[in-house]
């Protein structure tokens, strides 16, 4: 199989194919349409597929012999309000594919179509696992609850970033991306009148002291070499202007690339909570549940294997050196269970243009990134399989 010229073939219906699933976007576990029109697509080709439940498919290629391995795409939404502009922008008010999975969608589909194709040359087992809810990272665990993965030998992925150039690819060993924490503090204080402090305990200083305070926990009480971010995305105090808050609720994330520096920032977190909370009289309520996920780990030996397939289905300058980076994915679930590997996809223009970042309201990526996501989940199938 030419990889290169069989997608060139569908080249057209891939643009098409993200456009609509682009304009339909649904959050996490919401994926009704979604999933109704990936089942209609997979029927077009005659290819068998099981309903994950609550939303979701698994998608069955080749026979029961041989290997098993899987290919994932994430299919989830964001409460976003698009901007772009786009003439198939979203018609879900207020939702929007903002990161890039109505590309993963497509081109998972795409991969599927010239996969059917090479069918009897399969010497395994490929399950394509169009999977719900990567943004709130519940959708892995409730593939593996489900069972999909118990034969899977190993799993490949991917994920198209609009700042990375367009057609570029990066294929690498080791940690890819950081385990990602949600925790929240709730302080409580004492309300009353805004000119009568002196009788009331502020929730909402004794917030914003400790918005300060904890970002001493990696500028001064971690080792600078740990790898580690930690922010606060909402702060919530108060009810009117001239009411002194008696309760403000802080939510915050912490990314991390080992489990030691993980529990030391939380015991810090909780520590500098009670201690903040305390020094203005007011008290804290620290929920810590953990990790949403561990950090991604590429097996070293299955990304090698992989790059050197794609050597001959990518030109050099396409195959990029990206470092880790700090944000979360689930599909690092998959990997407690089953090697696998990960892979980045450009999207971002070449030609000046802006490009505006995953989650951002005018986040789009170009059509040459739908063609790198279907020639590297090829590329993967070839490089197990050898040629279909």
């Amino acid at each position: 199989m030419n990889i290169s010229q069989e997608v060139e073939k569908i080249q057209e219906e891939l643009v098409l194919l993200r456009q609509k699933f682009h304009q339909y976007p649904e959050t996490a576990l919401q994926e009704k349409i979604t999933t109704r029109m990936i089942r209609e697509e997979l029927e077009k080709d005659g290819i068998a597929y099981d309903r994950v439940d609550p939303t979701g498919v698994v998608a069955y290629l080749g026979n029961g012999t041989g290997k098993t391995v899987a290919l994932r795409a994430d299919i989830d939404g964001l409460l976003v309000v698009e901007e772009t502009g786009l003439c198939f922008a979203s018609v879900n008010p207020g939702k929007m594919h903002a990161c890039g999975h109505d590309g993963h969608i497509a081109g998972l589909l795409g991969a599927a179509k010239v996969l059917k194709k090479f069918e009897s040359g399969l010497n395994g087992r490929i399950k394509l696992i169009f999977q719900p809810a990567e943004e709130n990272s519940s959708g892995a665990k409730a593939v593996i609850d489900q069972g999909y993965l118990n034969d899977v030998k190993e799993i490949f992925g991917l994920h198209i970033f609009s700042d990375l150039p367009s057609g570029c690819v990066s294929i690498e060993g080791g940690a890819r991306m950081a385990a990602t924490d949600h925790f929240s503090i709730t302080i409580t204080g004492k309300s009353g009148h805004a000119a009568k402090p002196h009788q009331c305990v502020d929730a909402t200083v004794a917030a914003a002291a400790l918005v300060m305070n904890l970002q001493t926990i990696l500028s001064r009480r971690l080792d600078p070499l740990d790898d580690a971010v930690l922010t606060i995305g909402r702060l919530q105090s108060g009810t009117a202007y001239n009411i002194i808050s008696g309760e403000a609720v802080l939510e915050g994330t912490v990314r991390t690339f080992s489990v030691e520096t993980e529990h030391k920032i939380k015991e810090m977190i909780i520590q500098i909570s009670n201690d903040t909370a305390h020094l203005y009289g007011a008290k804290a309520k620290v929920d810590y549940p953990g990790s949403m996920h561990p950090p991604l780990i590429n097996d070293a030996q299955i990304a090698k294997r992989i790059y050197r397939k794609a050597e001959s289905v990518f030109a050099p300058e396409q195959l990029i050196t990206v470092p880790k980076i700090m944000l979360g994915e689930d599909f690092a679930n998959y990997q407690t269970k089953v090697p696998g590997v990960f892979a980045f996809v450009g999207g971002g223009e070449t030609d000046g243009s802006e490009n505006f970042p995953n989650h951002h309201s005018k986040f789009d990526f170009t059509d040459e990134a739908l063609i790198s996501a279907v020639k590297l989940h090829l590329t993967y199938v070839e490089s197990i399989f050898g040629v279909l």
